[in-house]
């Protein structure tokens, strides 16, 4: 496959030529030769986004409790209806929301959630990339950590047989897992070389309810422990001391980012420029749809810009935020992605130059971060196959899929 005649984001943007073999960029340059042509005249073609951390099948909640603050919303709302979700319900809302990634331009997603075997299978069917870790709590409950823990294991083996998935653990919190219970997830995780996704430092509340029980904060406690590792990924958090900025940084822990969900729930602004500034990897995520209560990292890439300038209008540039949401999250992920180069995978997005929210061309990385929405993604390709041409996507059927996710989205909250 050869994409010709494009604009591509690569040190800038330049008009050049991509030859893509197999699943792989094997060549970038000037009037390249093959048959099998992709005219991307009147396109920019860059890195798909990779959205670091979600709860995807929680599509089936978008705006069923909004406007309440954190702890409330999942004691009162969220949690009892996941109680009563099904195989079922997960494999539809998981397929809604990767349409929804699709079409705003995601390639790849991190997800913690349940039964996590429907978004393999989700996953596979759509031809999206995915890192997939089952939500784990044991509440200093020893039976239900071995339990959860063995089936993580279980869950990791299974996937390595996957082309386009991969797995993660996914323990939900310094709150909601003992402290040898996470010991335990992080050796096998090293012995499997897999990530580990965790929330961390989500809100104020916790960390003092945290700290007032333990007498260190959740960093520097899971610091302690020998549990802060280059696996890490950590999402969230928002409130931070220089000093455990500076444990983050030494340990190289992975940091997820999710702008509009913070806001949302009232959680506050994370410190992102200043990680950016000490050299910590930041991606970015939407977190669930409940929550959010999108799955457009478009949107998100531009909050988080606009955001980071509060107080200070050069606080991050354009190029960085683009980096945040591409490049970044391939790194976090531990997949070769987030790039247009020569040696990486095939995961790119044609954004039409002609949509309104593009034009004028002064500056198109300026554009791609400020003006840019979801309706610029015209063509999406993973692992070297087209899944989306001229906004239909190719592998699913996208509105058997819309009417399947209402019915049950309806089924859950009345159950």
């Amino acid at each position: 496959m050869i994409i010709k005649r494009g604009y591509i984001l690569q040190n800038g943007i330049r008009k050049r030529d991509i030859r893509i073999e197999g699943n792989e960029i094997t060549e970038i340059g000037k009037d390249l030769k093959g048959s099998d042509i992709i005219d991307a005249s009147h396109h920019l073609i860059m890195p798909g986004f990779v959205n670091t951390h979600t709860h995807l099948a929680m599509t089936l909640l978008r705006g069923y409790a909004d406007d309440v603050p954190l702890q409330e919303w999942l004691r009162d709302y969220i949690w009892p209806k996941e109680m009563k979700l099904t195989p079922k319900d997960c494999y539809y809302g998981n397929l809604l929301g990767i349409i929804e990634m699709i079409k705003s331009g995601t390639t790849c997603f991190n997800d913690m959630y349940f039964y996590e075997d429907q978004a393999v299978n989700a996953a596979k069917e759509s031809g999206i990339r995915a890192v997939l870790s089952a939500g784990m709590a044991d509440m200093g409950n020893l039976k239900r950590a071995e339990f959860q823990l063995k089936k993580s294991v279980e869950f990791a083996q299974t996937v390595r047989k996957e082309h386009l998935v991969k797995a993660a653990f996914g323990p939900h919190s310094p709150y909601a897992c003992s402290f040898n219970f996470l010991s335990k997830i992080q050796e096998q995780a090293q012995k499997l070389k897999i990530p580990v996704h965790i929330h961390l430092h989500e809100t104020a509340e916790e960390i003092r309810q945290f700290q007032k029980r333990h007498g260190k904060t959740p960093i520097e406690m899971l610091d302690s422990i020998g549990f802060l590792a280059s696996n890490i990924c950590a999402a969230h958090v928002v409130h931070t001391t220089e000093k455990e900025l500076d444990i983050l940084k030494t340990r190289n822990v992975k940091v997820l980012h999710c702008p509009s969900s913070n806001l949302k729930l009232a959680n506050g602004i994370a410190p992102i420029a200043q990680m950016v500034k000490k050299g910590i990897c930041v991606s970015l995520g939407t977190d669930g749809a409940a929550s959010n209560n999108t799955l457009d990292l478009c949107a998100e890439m531009r909050l988080m810009a606009l955001l980071q300038k509060i107080e200070n209008p050069g606080a991050m540039n354009a190029e960085t935020a683009v980096k945040i949401a591409t490049d970044n999250g391939g790194y976090t992920l531990h997949w070769n992605i987030g790039k247009i180069e020569k040696g990486f995978l095939a995961d790119v997005v044609f954004i039409d130059l002609k949509n309104v929210s593009m034009v004028p061309r002064h500056n198109l990385i300026s554009n791609i971060v400020y003006s840019m929405n979801s309706s610029a993604v015209n063509t999406v390709i993973i692992n070297g196959t087209v899944i989306m041409e001229d906004r239909k996507i190719l592998t699913v059927d996208e509105g058997n899929v819309i009417e399947k996710a209402r019915g049950h989205a309806y089924d859950l909250v009345n159950r």
